[in-house]
């Protein structure tokens, strides 16, 4: 992902995106439970930073409906792309205002 969101967060979370990421990898079939762990240090991580608070703040509807669809759809998440990529362009105009 080459997008100013993913690379906030890789900067700023790099750790715990990893730890998440090789959770996903490990259970791709149950990561919605077995990775629970693993994304809630990511979700703290993300809350400690400035610019995604403000995406946070201005994205939430699109995270919500991104979020809704991958909810639906544990094991196929590929179904959600369009939800993801919805989120990440609005994530991608916040972050740009920020930097």
């Amino acid at each position: 992902m080459s997008n100013i969101a993913a690379i906030l967060a890789e900067k700023h979370c790099q750790k715990y995106t990893k730890g998440f990421t090789d959770c996903v990898t490990e259970f791709p079939d149950t990561w919605h439970l077995d990775c629970e762990n693993q994304r809630l240090k990511l979700q703290r991580c993300f809350q400690s930073n400035e610019t995604v608070i403000k995406v946070k703040e201005k994205c939430d509807p699109e995270f919500s409906v991104y979020e809704d669809c991958i909810t639906r759809n544990p094991q196929e998440m590929e179904r959600c792309t369009s939800e993801f990529q919805k989120f990440i362009s609005c994530a991608d105009r916040v972050a740009a205002k920020s930097t």
